[in-house]
């Protein structure tokens, strides 16, 4: 893989997760606002560096996705391989966060944050999955109109 290549996948996988960090602090500020919670600096810098891992894991996943065998495959396969990691970390991550803030952890606690992670999963996979079937289309119908167009190529 070409230093460049591997730049410009640093640079994606790295944008990715900061719009991602953005609205889970976004999200997480105004659960704690709603709630009345006050949220420890020191927590502020664990989310960090529960990102900072997840963008470390997408690089890795991004270099993955060059490999031939990973081409061969749908992107839901490679995303249900790296799904556990993501997990481990995003649930690592909000225990941290409610050690942090002084609460006992719960097993029903956990559950509950691996339910919303599997849902927020699901939902993207979905989106992932109709914006790539729509490309497959728009290329599929792009290639029918260039058969079309030179057809009189192939009678000749």
């Amino acid at each position: 893989m070409s230093r460049e290549r591997f730049k410009n996948i640093v640079k994606h996988s790295f944008s990715m997760v900061a719009v991602c960090f953005s609205m889970g602090i976004l999200f997480i500020g105004v659960g704690f606002s709603f709630f009345d919670i006050y949220i420890e600096p020191l927590n502020i810098i664990k989310i960090w560096m529960g990102f900072f891992i997840l963008g470390v894991i997408t690089i890795i996943r991004s270099v993955f996705d060059t490999t031939k065998w990973s081409r061969s495959k749908p992107f839901y396969v490679k995303n249900i391989l790296f799904m556990p990691l993501y997990l481990i970390v995003a649930l690592t991550m909000a225990m941290g966060i409610v050690k942090g803030q002084g609460e006992l952890l719960s097993i029903p606690l956990m559950i509950l944050y691996a339910v919303l992670f599997l849902i927020v999963f699901t939902i993207r996979q979905l989106i992932e999955y109709f914006l790539q079937k729509a490309k497959t289309n728009k290329m599929n119908d792009a290639l029918k109109e260039f058969q079309k167009e030179h057809s009189w190529d192939e009678e000749e």
